[in-house]
């Protein structure tokens, strides 16, 4: 094995990290006019794979990232990178009988990913001859190495003893409570070699959330204030300071605007956006990767406008 080491003192794996790109680029997309494509990935995306599947520890060639966080706003593709990923997880990390999960506020939130990746399955007839699927359970198996992906919700009983491999944790700013994430995370893949907890989510409004704090420490790795060598920190948002009016500072916060996101679409919403204080909140938090907060003088304005129209 040879390695590489950047100017930064990390230690990369290029074949690892090449693997990983390609294994993804074998799948397709399932929708749109993207629907049937191969999954070629968009330069701020392949560099997350190539950084998390391809940095290693030197003395023992597992990856050195065990948890990844990429927060960015809506219609980035987070879906179908999702699903790629725990594919990828499943099939391409060479983990006898693994354990992947998929896991988000609700069932059916966590299904989306699930059935993405379903349908890159029923496209790759390499996946499809080996990987059988139990779709009652949102469960699929790939046989050669007896390993499965699972869907799991914040319904956290039973989830306990879990021999975690990996983990695709979609909106994370949508749990009502932490409960979910420190079943996952506590202890959860310590029997693993490289146990890997991919996350991805757009901002939320709740500051009190673990959504925010996971979102505070990888800002404080990200900014430098913290050091954690075992965490990978992505965030896409617009500064608060600057002004989120200016459609330039829109690509600061998207960056697959244009490509998967279309201006016209952002310019609509923004649009509403400028004359309605909660579609502001909206906009700055969903297209921007804002942590915005809740606008209580309108919430009490709707109140009362609720109560006048009872007393008329």
């Amino acid at each position: 094995m040879s390695y590489r080491q950047t100017e930064s003192g990390l230690w990369i794996d290029d074949d690892k990290a090449d693997f990983a790109v390609n294994f993804i680029g074998a799948l397709c997309h399932t929708k749109g006019e993207w629907y049937g494509q191969s999954f070629n990935l968009l330069p701020w995306q392949e560099q997350i794979i190539r950084d998390v599947f391809g940095t290693v520890n030197p003395k023992t060639g597992y990856r050195q990232y065990d948890t990844a966080y990429v927060e960015v706003p809506k219609k980035q593709g987070k879906s179908e990178l999702g699903a790629a990923i725990a594919l990828l997880l499943l099939a391409g990390d060479d983990e006898q009988r693994g354990e992947i999960y998929g896991c988000a506020a609700d069932k059916g939130q966590a299904s989306i990913i699930f059935d993405v990746a379903m349908d890159m399955v029923d496209q790759c007839k390499y996946l499809k001859d080996r990987i059988k699927p139990v779709i009652s359970q949102k469960r699929m198996i790939y046989m050669p190495l007896h390993s499965i992906y699972q869907v799991l919700s914040s319904d956290v009983p039973n989830k306990h003893g879990l021999n975690i491999s990996g983990c695709v944790f979609d909106e994370l700013h949508t749990q009502p409570n932490r409960e979910l994430w420190d079943v996952m995370t506590s202890g959860a893949g310590d029997a693993r070699r490289q146990p890997l907890w991919f996350v991805m989510t757009t901002a939320g409004v709740d500051r009190n959330s673990i959504c925010y704090e996971v979102h505070q420490k990888a800002l404080d790795i990200k900014e430098g204030r913290k050091i954690n060598s075992h965490f990978y920190p992505v965030i896409y948002g617009l500064p608060e300071d600057d002004d989120w009016t200016k459609e330039e500072n829109w690509y600061k916060a998207n960056p697959s605007l244009g490509i998967t996101v279309d201006i016209e679409k952002v310019r609509k919403a923004f649009e509403d956006a400028k004359e309605n204080p909660a579609e502001e909140n909206n906009f700055r938090q969903l297209r921007l990767n804002q942590w915005v907060k809740q606008n209580v003088r309108w919430m009490q304005m709707s109140k009362w406008d609720e109560c006048d129209e009872v007393i008329d």
